[in-house]
């Protein structure tokens, strides 16, 4: 992979980061939901950070937004605007919890 080029994304790759993800945002949701401001919550909230900022290092950052969006869909959960380094459109700025149905 040269630099500035994403990597390709094939389904199956795909769909077991998706889970990934999913996975990694319900452990930091059940943790802020037990201790909102506690070391497993920030450790939990590092783990998804880390996943969505590897998926924009190897796939670019409309994959990496894309699969952040389908987890937080599929999991009715918010995706913490503190998880990100700067600012990221992506993320449900001020808010976590619950997503209200569409």
């Amino acid at each position: 992979m040269s630099e500035g080029r994403a990597a390709a994304l094939d389904p199956n790759t795909e769909q077991r980061l998706v889970e990934h993800g999913k996975r990694l945002l319900e452990s930091f949701h059940a943790a802020y939901a037990s201790e909102p401001i506690g070391r497993e919550t920030e450790f939990r909230r590092g783990l998804f950070t880390e996943w969505r900022h590897a998926l924009d290092l190897l796939f670019g950052r409309a994959i990496a937004q894309r699969l952040t969006d389908t987890v937080s869909k599929l999991n009715g959960l918010s995706v913490d605007g503190e998880s990100y380094v700067g600012f990221d459109s992506g993320a449900h700025m001020g808010y976590v919890g619950k997503l209200p149905p569409e």
